[in-house]
């Protein structure tokens, strides 16, 4: 998706000349999301009748979830509010897509040994579908998204959309004419933290704009770039010209995964706090503003950063972009 390199000498001040007529900051509207929670956690009789995640010392799940949906309330500015209105706690594990299914002994013994996971990985999402009623309760509004709870090799996407017409959410689609709208479904570890839970939701994010902008490419000359591709620049591609990056590239990272590097860089990042406003003004940053190289507070500056404006903006598209990502809007 995202290609090349490039080296510009043209100011994004110049590129948004002409765009800053538009109305509004953050926006004051607000989306209440209702969510469907499958925590695949199996009671784990030999080991004291505990749940998987207690027994291997990870994260409780219901922890993870709330501070979660915390982190993107506030994150969009107060415009996105989660409403978890079922929980299933399940004593089982997911069944894949040839019906291979772990017992604990099996499990375990794989985890502990590291090896002899079972091939194919994934899970059978058409079997959740079924199983859950999802048809029937996506369609009368009862649930708008699903999040999948679960271990490592329990074989979820990180974000998988389904419907009619769904598209790539870093993963392939699922299409599906029995729904009468496009939803996604989450795949979370609870082996793993709330930063990589906020990376899997960067990662729908990218996908879903990409979508909306019809493109993602760095290797486009800057003056005829996209909003989001101007959003996501980053030095190594853009140098002088960085935006606010993207999920794996902080506006200074020289490789993927590089939020902690400490090296100044030319920046507008804050200026996309204004959109659809934009100035093009820029000054120097490092790590020091989204952590230190920690996983989610990188993730919470970077969704911070992503705009949530009023209104349309000077290109066409929704000012608030936590709009196409949550609502699936079309643009």
């Amino acid at each position: 998706m995202v290609k090349g390199l490039i080296a510009v000498g043209l100011t994004v001040s110049a590129v948004f000349a002409g765009c800053l007529a538009w109305s509004g900051n953050a926006s004051k509207e607000t989306v209440t999301l209702k969510v469907l929670v499958l925590n695949f956690d199996p009671v784990i009789e030999a080991e004291g009748s505990r749940r998987l995640h207690e027994v291997l010392g990870w994260h409780d799940p219901r922890r993870l979830a709330e501070h979660y949906s915390a982190d993107l309330t506030e994150c969009s500015g107060g415009f996105l509010r989660y409403r978890i209105v079922d929980w299933r706690d399940l004593d089982e594990f997911p069944v894949k897509v040839d019906g291979f299914t772990y017992d604990d002994a099996t499990y375990l013994h794989c985890w502990r040994e590291r090896k002899g996971w079972h091939e194919p990985d994934s899970v059978d999402y058409r079997r959740l579908i079924d199983r859950f009623d999802l048809v029937r309760r996506v369609n009368e509004g009862e649930i708008d998204e699903v999040w999948l709870f679960g271990g490592p090799y329990f074989g979820y996407f990180e974000s998988h959309m389904v419907g009619p017409t769904a598209f790539w959410c870093n993963s392939e689609p699922l299409t599906d004419k029995r729904f009468r709208r496009n939803f996604v479904i989450m795949g979370f570890n609870y082996e793993r933290g709330i930063g990589e839970m906020l990376e899997s939701f960067g990662h729908r994010v990218e996908s879903v704009m990409a979508k909306v902008y019809g493109r993602w490419d760095y290797t486009v000359p800057l003056e005829r770039m996209n909003t989001w591709e101007r959003f996501t620049l980053y030095d190594k591609v853009a140098p002088g010209n960085a935006g606010c990056g993207n999920v794996h590239f902080a506006p200074n990272s020289e490789r993927d995964y590089d939020w902690g590097n400490q090296r100044y860089v030319w920046s507008n990042c804050d200026d996309w706090l204004n959109y659809p406003n934009l100035t093009g003004k820029k000054r120097l940053v490092n790590c020091d503003e989204w952590g230190g190289g920690d996983i989610r507070a990188h993730h919470r500056w970077w969704l911070n950063h992503l705009p949530k404006g009023k209104g349309v903006a000077c290109d066409g598209k929704l000012a608030n972009w936590w709009k196409y990502v949550l609502l699936l809007a079309t643009p």
